[in-house]
């Protein structure tokens, strides 16, 4: 099933696999219907796709920053706070892996 989308269009994005876990994470039947998941993922592309125009034509010609798409999305607080969360995560594993390397190369 999940094949089919795929195959139609090497570059065409899917995300039908991940939102299936998802949408069983939230309490739906493991195997949703079709429908259900490629309406979804209907939703979110649309979605990607208006944040990033949106974001490409803020900021610098032909560029998008994070700091664009937190100006985006800075009047929903859910997801602001979730993407901060989210950069802080990032930071602090980047801060744990630079840590490692440092350590490996000093023993």
């Amino acid at each position: 099933m999940d094949d089919e989308n795929e195959s139609e269009d090497p570059k065409k994005l899917s995300l039908s696999r991940e939102i299936k876990f998802m949408m069983y994470g939230f309490g739906d039947d493991p195997c949703p219907y079709t429908q259900s998941v490629a309406l979804i993922e209907d939703i979110v592309l649309n979605y990607i796709n208006e944040i990033s125009l949106s974001a490409l034509n803020m900021g610098k010609k032909g560029k998008i920053t994070v700091e664009d798409i937190l100006h985006l999305i800075r009047h929903d607080s859910k997801k602001y706070g979730r993407a901060k969360e989210l950069l802080i995560s990032n930071d602090e594993i980047k801060k744990a892996r630079k840590g490692f390397e440092e350590d490996k190369y000093h023993i």
